[in-house]
């Protein structure tokens, strides 16, 4: 049974809505209303006023990331699942965010490393830090994120922590912050920046061969949709294609 106040997401064939359920309630769309009842379960369908058919399912991790107020860019699901899995992390990691911007990435992170890790996000615009705190407040685990109002690159100590599992930087002057993030992160440990452009990461890539990382690659991904229709079926028009380019390495000891 779907609990006051748990976030939903309203599926319908050319809308979606992601919305806190209250039993008794109505919500209004331009397909018709929608009662939600007690009572009610994942996966329910309800029929609006005007005869349109929504189904009540549980939001995606993407769902959830996309989902933020925000005055800054985001980084996308397509990026997003990949920094994971290259960076390692998972229950229980130690991970350093730079660049909290409106907190979608910190979202995921948040959820992802579970009640064992930890999320130390450094921001140096105290508004988009407000934003971010305010969106992982409603749509992430807060008591697993660690917020810092701060530009590390500008500081000695750096992000005055150790021993960390992975690093990911997100801000336009990358290589300023990599001999901190060498500090930081354990042996091996991974290091993850996002940047939209060639020349960004070439330069970031020269540091990191001089401060003591391996194992260096560069990664661009794009998706395209497919529209499913019988007899008909075609890729999408539009696509998301360059958000950015995604640099990734691993400590080594020198």
């Amino acid at each position: 049974m779907i609990k006051d106040g748990e976030m939903v997401f309203l599926h319908h064939e050319k809308s979606n809505y992601m919305i806190p359920f209250q039993k008794n309630t109505v919500f209004s769309t331009h397909k018709g209303n929608i009662r939600f009842e007690e009572g009610m379960e994942f996966g329910d369908r309800i029929v609006s006023t005007k005869d349109e058919e929504f189904f009540i399912l549980k939001p995606s991790l993407c769902d959830w990331m996309m989902k933020v107020k925000r005055a800054t860019n985001i980084i996308y699901g397509k990026d997003a699942g990949y920094i994971i899995i290259e960076l390692g992390i998972q229950n229980g990691s130690k991970v350093i965010e730079i660049g909290t911007g409106s907190g979608s990435l910190t979202i995921l992170l948040s959820r992802i490393v579970g009640k064992e890790g930890r999320i130390y996000s450094f921001e140096r615009e105290e508004e988009h830090q407000k934003r971010a705190l305010k969106n992982v407040d409603k749509l992430g685990i807060p008591e697993n994120v660690e917020f810092t109002l701060k530009d590390p690159s500008e500081t000695e100590d750096g992000f005055g922590l150790t021993d960390m599992d992975a690093v990911f930087i997100d801000v336009p002057e990358p290589w300023k912050l990599i001999e901190h993030a060498h500090r930081a992160l354990k042996g091996g440990g991974h290091l993850g920046t996002l940047s939209p452009n060639i020349e960004q990461i070439q330069t970031t890539v020269d540091k990191l061969k001089e401060v003591g990382f391996a194992r260096i690659q560069c990664t661009e991904i794009l998706t395209r949709d497919i529209r499913v229709k019988k007899n008909m079926t075609r890729p999408y028009n539009r696509m998301i294609a360059h958000t950015a380019y995604l640099l990734f390495a691993q400590k080594i000891n020198i």
